[in-house]
């Protein structure tokens, strides 16, 4: 067998036109989220916060040591009760050359996306979303990084969508008042959050946990899993990831079996590993506009 144990691919994916006409490529764009990584790490490790790549980027640990090539996001993942102890880290020791939205700091922010959006200040990034899921904090609009909250969940799966329903429900009458009337919905973003907490609080010790229930975006069609076992989540563990050691979950094998399933997950032929992932579907999913050197 092959002694390398990721799969080696140098494919390169286009990102299309920027706003100023030039084409880019998704190495090009995983540079500049790598170094945001870093400089999330750096944060992390100073103020002994522990996190993890998650999701696809747990996925890229598996099959590749790095970011998947055509992927054009990181998603980091922190354990709720942490929340307070990030923000003021973030606050006391991001660099200048980022910022960072999330409730606790402007209720503006949209309480139905990742916990903390972690943004670099000197690119430009119009999401796909951006109509009905816009960023009202008036904030920087660069790339970013995806920072979301891990709880406890109930340990029966019925129980856990009852949850995720809670929010799914109020989302369409979230949207209609923040896309489409321009209100913000202050009074329904502190009830989502208030039910963030209790749930949080009820289910601390349970032996299933998973991101924050109050994101809607959870059980779509391809998911295999909702929810891990904590022990294969915690605690986390460094990974080597683009020639960087980073942290990621705790069994990153398991965890990408319960959430991709076998199918995609890195195969080996006799020779060599590669990627089960059909052709067709390997393209960047956020860009509609963006600029990677400047801001609109």
């Amino acid at each position: 067998m092959d002694k390398v144990d990721y799969i080696i691919d140098n494919s390169t994916f286009s990102l299309g036109k920027d706003i100023d006409g030039q084409e880019h490529t998704s190495k090009e764009l995983q540079e500049l989220i790598l170094k945001m990584v870093l400089e999330f790490d750096r944060v992390c490790r100073k103020n002994n916060i522990p996190y993890a790549l998650g999701f696809g980027s747990a996925l890229g640990i598996y099959n590749y040591h790095g970011m998947i090539p055509w992927d054009d996001d990181i998603d980091c993942v922190f354990d709720y009760f942490d929340l307070s102890r990030l923000i003021e880290a973030l606050k006391k020791d991001l660099s200048d050359e980022y910022t960072f939205d999330c409730y606790e700091n402007d209720h503006r922010y949209n309480v139905l996306i990742p916990t903390i959006k972690i943004r670099h200040k000197n690119s430009f990034l119009a999401e796909k979303t951006r109509f009905t899921l816009p960023n009202r904090c008036g904030s920087e609009n660069g790339f970013f990084l995806d920072v979301v909250a891990f709880m406890g969940v109930p340990e029966n799966k019925e129980e856990h969508l009852k949850l995720i329903k809670y929010s799914k429900r109020r989302m369409p009458l979230y949207i209609f008042l923040d896309a489409i009337l321009r209100i913000h919905p202050f009074k329904l973003k502190k009830k989502l959050k208030q039910f963030e907490k209790e749930m949080a609080i009820k289910y601390k010790d349970s032996k299933m946990v998973s991101q924050t229930i109050i994101i809607p975006f959870q059980n779509w069609d391809g998911v295999f899993s909702l929810s891990f076992p904590r022990d294969v989540i915690y605690p986390f563990k460094e990974y080597d990831f683009m020639g960087h050691k980073l942290y990621s979950f705790n069994n990153v094998e398991e965890f990408c079996r319960l959430r991709y399933g076998e199918n995609g997950m890195k195969k080996f032929d006799g020779e060599k590993w590669y990627d089960p992932y059909p052709n067709e579907k390997r393209k960047t999913h956020h860009l509609k506009k963006y600029s990677l050197t400047r801001k609109k």
